[in-house]
């Protein structure tokens, strides 16, 4: 099984949210080299999923929809793929005519249930360690601002 393209976005995104706070969509694509096209997309279904919550305009951005310690690996997944499921005979209601004669059925359901178990880690075991972000990491502050965020009278 691969994780397509369009989910490994999908948790470096919420990475990048649950490191800053709110942050630009545009400024995830940039730090995490994602098409700003493709990552408003994801940002999207994640915000339809209750994943992050988006605000336009100043002061705007994506942030989490919902707590760190609450958000797991699997929910960021199946926001942008559906269900996870290694085979059709796992399905609900299985979509395999032979689930009950089938050898292979006991395995492949103690996997994907293994699987779903190991995905089931929340993003604040994931980024533990992971040093927040600080607000001149998030933004790239002109020269002449200082610090303490007032323009100074000698600035242009």
């Amino acid at each position: 099984m691969l994780v397509t393209r369009e989910a490994d976005y999908a948790i470096r995104c919420v990475i990048e949210v649950s490191r800053h706070g709110r942050i630009s969509a545009a400024r995830v694509a940039k730090l995490q080299g994602i098409s700003p096209t493709f990552l408003g997309k994801i940002v999207q279904s994640l915000a339809k999923a209750g994943i992050l919550a988006t605000r336009r305009g100043v002061g705007g951005g994506i942030a989490l929809g919902v707590p760190v310690e609450s958000l797991t690996l699997l929910q960021v997944i199946e926001a942008v793929e559906g269900p996870l499921c290694l085979n059709e005979c796992l399905t609900t209601p299985p979509q395999c005519p032979h689930v009950e004669a089938c050898p292979a059925y006991t395995y492949l359901k103690q996997a994907q249930v293994s699987l779903r178990g190991i995905l089931n880690v929340t993003f604040a075991e994931v980024t533990k360690g992971l040093p927040p972000m600080a607000i001149t990491d998030v933004c790239e502050l002109p020269a002449w601002l200082p610090t303490g965020g007032s323009r100074t009278a000698d600035a242009p």
